[in-house]
């Protein structure tokens, strides 16, 4: 094989592989993207969970205080252990928002067939 053919070859094959390389980079760069997004809605997840613990909380809880000054330090809400899977499998839980009552309004239902994972 002559060199200017062996040079065209490997012209041809660098080609393939720049191809790929670019293919590979729109993915990593969309899958990126969406890794983001996913992250994004995990944080708000995140806050919107602390939120609702927080107003159990403060709502239900027992206020606690400093043994020493006997000053406020804040709030304790006792929930008994539960399976996650299991709550998740035999209750639905809905909420909505009421204007009027200037509350969130959580509904709790057992499931009528258990949701298995």
């Amino acid at each position: 094989m002559r060199n200017i053919d062996k040079i065209k070859s490997l012209e041809k094959e660098l080609g393939k592989y720049r191809k790929k390389v670019t293919d590979q980079d729109k993915i990593i760069r969309k899958l990126s993207g969406e890794l983001e997004r996913a992250h994004a809605g995990a944080i708000q997840l995140q806050a919107a969970t602390d939120a609702v613990l927080t107003a159990a909380a403060l709502a239900h809880g027992e206020a606690v205080q400093d043994e020493e000054s006997g000053k406020s330090i804040g709030w304790r809400l006792r929930v008994p252990l539960f399976s996650i899977q299991e709550m998740r499998g035999r209750y639905e839980i809905h909420a909505r928002r009421d204007e009027e009552e200037a509350a969130y309004i959580l509904g709790v239902v057992e499931r009528k067939e258990p949701e298995t994972p």
